[in-house]
């Protein structure tokens, strides 16, 4: 009732929002019934004497609401709302599995449209519903009972409208692969788009997290990864440590950008100097990266003014990042570093 809502008999009206004096009101009341539901939802799992279907019907009612537009995202809601989301997540480890497909599935459409909608609402609201509705994802792909398949859409659905801790959080969960390689045309459109700079740190970040944590499963993943990307990454490394492409959303997320980029091509580095087979393919992906860092230290120079710095636009601190990447080349494999600095221009070498 504190949500505005009737039983679907008795024949109410739903508003949408209700005055927010009933909600100042009855706060106490309701983070007392939450956590009451709540309670009772750890209590059946641990034990299974309460009624499942009548916590369900406590549980689930709230966010059928939302779904059905019943009720709209407001701050008012997010006690009541997170906590079902939170509720939630206990429930569907408690079903049948006949059930918890359907279930499931329904959850992962909750989520999914619950941060895509939160983007066009306050940043209170986001602080109070992201992690309920990530957490939810988290426990719907660790322990699944749809399909590779149907995970594979998700994991697009979640790239093309931007929900990139979601796509992590999907392909860190999934086993190795499965998110990732369904997905990463998607990812590579996302992050190849140099006139759409709002795009690009999400992308970027969830790329290195997913990598990181897939990768470690299955190094393969980075050969993937590195290969139907790999060219898009060092293009965002370049546009931005020279400031090709300036913008607003461009310069706040300059220096971010720049170091999730060079993480990405570390990553891909460590993987190629210690997998068998790959001294080919690292001596050319050094290069190339070489020539893109020696470019970015020119431009950005170094603190300690050892290079020009009069650039429009010049970030010592890109510099320095770029710069410590041949340091740690060097030190972890000399021999590939001394063979790709003969391979390049002499201006080149000069700078580096």
């Amino acid at each position: 009732q504190l949500l505005g809502l009737s039983d679907s008999d008795s024949g109410g009206t739903h508003p949408l929002i209700l005055p927010q004096s009933v909600f100042e009101d009855c706060t106490i009341l309701m983070q007392q019934a939450c956590g009451f539901i709540e309670d009772l939802c750890n209590n059946h799992s641990d034990t299974a004497v309460t009624d499942l279907a009548l916590l369900s019907h406590s549980v689930m009612k709230p966010l059928v609401a939302l779904q059905e537009k019943q009720i709209k995202l407001h701050t008012n809601y997010s006690i009541i709302l997170s906590s079902c989301i939170r509720s939630s997540v206990i429930l569907l480890r408690c079903q049948r599995e006949g059930d918890r497909m359907q279930l499931e599935k329904a959850l992962v459409q909750l989520s999914l449209s619950t941060l895509k909608d939160m983007s066009d609402h306050p940043s209170e609201l986001s602080k109070e519903l992201k992690e309920p509705c990530l957490s939810l994802l988290r426990s719907c792909s660790s322990d699944t009972s749809l399909q590779a398949g149907e995970w594979g859409e998700i994991s697009t659905y979640s790239v093309s409208n931007e929900l990139w801790d979601a796509w992590a959080i999907v392909c860190a969960s999934l086993p190795p692969g499965i998110g990732m390689k369904s997905s990463i045309n998607a990812m590579k459109g996302a992050l190849g788009d140099l006139a759409n700079t709002s795009r690009h740190a999400g992308a970027i970040v969830a790329l290195r997290i997913a990598l990181h944590s897939a990768g470690t499963e299955d190094p393969s993943l980075v050969c993937f990864v590195l290969h139907h990307v790999g060219f898009e990454v060092l293009q965002l490394l370049r546009a931005y440590s020279l400031r090709l492409a300036p913008a607003q959303s461009f310069d706040e997320n300059r220096v971010n950008v720049c170091a999730e980029a060079v993480k990405v091509n570390m990553i891909a580095f460590q993987y190629l100097s210690t997998t068998p087979g790959e001294e080919g393919t690292s001596a050319s992906f050094l290069l190339a990266l070489f020539q893109v860092l020696v470019e970015s230290v020119s431009f950005n120079g170094l603190p300690g003014n050892l290079l020009d710095t009069r650039n429009t636009g010049a970030d010592e601190n890109i510099g320095r990042m770029c710069a410590q990447v041949f340091v740690h080349v060097v030190r972890s494999n000399p021999l590939v570093f001394k063979s790709t600095i003969s391979a390049m221009a002499a201006e080149s070498r000069t700078i580096l």
